[in-house]
């Protein structure tokens, strides 16, 4: 039971994650190939800092820190969160 927070947190950052970079994606369509670039830039960072968020959590989870696990593994959501509010702000 302990382990269910930590595994649903990795479960909404890897949703999260595939959302972004559908988004990035989605922002690119009608870009100019310097654009496509940095959309592509964007889409990697975004796609590490949703895998080591829970590659983190699944370590923790191993050593028996659940909590802090889950706050690891939802820290990725929480940026994304933050970068889609400050790109539809423009």
């Amino acid at each position: 039971m302990k382990m269910l927070l930590p595994i649903a947190a990795m479960l909404c950052t890897a949703c999260s994650t595939l959302m972004a970079v559908v988004f990035c994606m989605s922002m690119g369509a009608n870009a100019t190939p310097a654009q496509i670039r940095t959309i592509k830039l964007w889409m990697l960072g975004l796609s590490l800092l949703g895998i080591i968020g829970i590659a983190i959590g699944i370590h923790l989870m191993r050593t028996g820190q659940h909590g802090v696990a889950a706050a690891a593994a939802i820290a990725p959501t929480v940026i994304f969160g933050l970068v889609l509010v400050v790109a539809t702000l423009k």
